[in-house]
């Protein structure tokens, strides 16, 4: 009867658990979106010096910077072309999530999540009862998983057992002739 309870449990946490999950991506591709708006802003601010100074050239602004006799102007250059690289990636994964397709979005995480992202992400969480399809299916899926580990965990010492207990069978030789 204790097991049952368990067991019951075990599930109604995974429910739990695994409904946060389009609840955790979606509030993590938010984050996402506005550290790439961020990012594109100040990539933007310096295309803006190389359409005066350079003729829209924004790797020659890059390049004059990087050239420079002074650590700061170059460390600066550095920081354009860090920044020109990360709005592209950020381009890429800000597209990606955001579809509708939750178990796409989950996929694509699993390859490319941020772990300075995600962990803002999960300092701020808020936990909530998402009620659409993607958010019941994980549920239950997860309930399964909890279930299905938990009942793992309590049946493999019994087998391990058994199987210690068993006597071994002799086997015999078909070729053997008396």
């Amino acid at each position: 009867m204790i097991r049952q309870l368990l067991d019951k449990i075990m599930f109604t946490i995974g429910v739990i658990v695994f409904m946060q999950l389009p609840h955790f991506v979606n509030q993590y591709a938010q984050r996402l979106g506005g550290y790439y708006e961020s990012r594109e802003q100040q990539l933007s601010e310096f295309q803006n010096v190389a359409n005066n100074n350079f003729n829209g050239d924004l790797q020659a602004l890059i390049t004059s910077f990087l050239q420079s006799q002074d650590p700061a102007i170059v460390e600066t250059g550095g920081n354009i072309q860090q920044t020109r690289s990360d709005v592209s990636e950020l381009s890429e994964e800000n597209t990606a999530l955001q579809g509708e397709d939750t178990f796409s979005k989950i996929l694509f995480l699993t390859t490319h999540f941020r772990l300075d992202i995600g962990k803002g992400t999960l300092q701020n969480f808020k936990p909530g009862i998402p009620l659409n399809l993607w958010a019941l299916a994980y549920g239950i899926i997860g309930g399964i998983i909890f279930s299905l580990l938990f009942n793992g965990l309590c049946k493999t010492p019994r087998l391990l057992r058994r199987k210690k207990n068993k006597p071994q069978r002799r086997r015999i030789n078909p070729n053997y002739n008396v």
